[in-house]
């Protein structure tokens, strides 16, 4: 194993960093306190430390993979670490909707949980911001591809639990609340996948 495929290993741990911290805390106080689901919930999704934590990490794990690898794939490794931004927002949202529907114990209140995380909106807002900022293609802020591929899906995948949560408030029905925002997310995933493979097919024939 040679030092770049070392770095790649060491990056790819940084970037499940967060998830294992929240997961391995949640865990530890399910077993060494009584407290009920709710409140681990909410202690762990508002924990300042746990943020800070894992902002620092991708910020390491972006540096470590921009500054340790040759200059002349830098801004592969920036786009790179971007798509991997995303991701990890991606699941942040969707695992943190997953979590708080258990521990509100599959009840409707699960949308008032959520929100009542801070940690679980804002870690997710934070990456996707950063992603965008570092994009490569930042530098054409007005170009339509751009808006299209790299604005949007952030939009649409931040905007559906809103969208579930006002839809809910509203009173709609259980087909409106959750087949819309549902929609939305999974449209910006596909904006984002497949903005992720015209990158490749576009590397592939330089």
């Amino acid at each position: 194993m040679n030092k770049f495929e070392i770095i790649e290993d060491i990056v790819f741990l940084l970037y499940l960093f967060p998830l294992l911290i929240n997961g391995l805390y949640a865990l530890y106080l399910w077993l060494a306190s009584s407290l009920p689901p709710i409140d681990i919930y909410l202690k762990v999704t508002n924990d300042g430390i746990i943020l800070l934590v894992s902002v620092v990490v991708i910020i390491i794990a972006l540096i470590m993979d921009v500054q340790m690898n040759p200059k002349n794939i830098r801004i592969r490794k920036i786009g790179e670490n971007v798509s991997r931004m995303r991701i990890l927002a991606f699941l942040f949202i969707i695992l943190s909707l997953f979590f708080a529907f258990i521990a509100s114990n599959y009840s409707s209140n699960t949308f008032d949980l959520y929100l009542k995380g801070s940690y679980a909106i804002l870690y997710p807002l934070i990456l996707l911001g950063l992603s965008l900022t570092l994009s490569p293609s930042i530098k054409h802020l007005l170009k339509p591809s751009l808006i299209i591929f790299e604005m949007i899906p952030i939009v649409l995948m931040t905007s559906s639990p809103l969208l579930l949560y006002i839809f809910w408030r509203f009173g709609l029905s259980y087909n409106t609340v959750f087949f819309i925002p549902f929609l939305v997310f999974v449209a910006g995933i596909a904006l984002f996948l497949y903005s992720s493979r015209s990158k490749e097919r576009a590397k592939l024939h330089d």
